[in-house]
This record gives structure tokens, sequence and C-alpha cells, in this order.
């Protein structure tokens, strides 16, 4: 029922969360006169929701490598890479304003 080709796919997804989040970085941080569309509200947003399906995704992964005896660390990592560029994203968006 479960294999652990499922965690590959939760590491893609994390992956592309995590590239999402260091793309709006750049772009806050880097190209200021580009951001138009990254106000305070889009960017804390963005991070919540990054956060949510992560945590979701890592709650999920937990039940499955329970059920499989598999150790998996790098999407624990991965999330605290989420974690932190959010709260990066959302102190810069609220410096800039």
């Amino acid at each position: 029922m479960y294999s652990p080709d499922a965690f590959n796919f939760v590491k893609y997804e994390m992956v592309f969360l995590t590239i999402i989040l260091i793309v709006i970085f750049i772009s806050i941080v880097f190209l200021k006169k580009y951001t138009k569309f990254l106000n305070r509200f889009s960017v804390m947003l963005i991070s919540f929701i990054c956060i949510i399906i992560s945590s979701l995704n890592l709650i999920m992964l937990g039940y499955v490598a329970d059920e499989l005896n598999y150790v998996d660390t790098v999407n624990s990592y991965i999330f605290i890479a989420i974690i932190g560029f959010s709260v990066l994203n959302s102190a810069f968006a609220y410096k800039n304003q």
C-alpha cells in the first residue's frame, strides 16, 4: 500500500515550496522596484500557506514512515528551511512597507 517512492514525491513538493519562498526572498531583497504585487499581506499569506502545506505533508510523512519503519531526515531539514524563509520574507516585507 505504501512505498518509499512517496517520500520522493513529498520531497519534490517541499523543494518546490522552498523554491517559491526563495524566489520571493530574492524579489523582496534585490528587486524592490519590480515587486508591486508583493505587498505585506500577499507575502505573509504565501508564507502561511507554504508553512501549512509543508507541515501537513511532514505529519502525513511521519505516519507513512512509521508504517514502513523508514527514516528520512531530509524532509525535516527542508521544513526548517521553509519556516526560516517564511519568517525572513515576512520580516523583510514588514520592514519594506
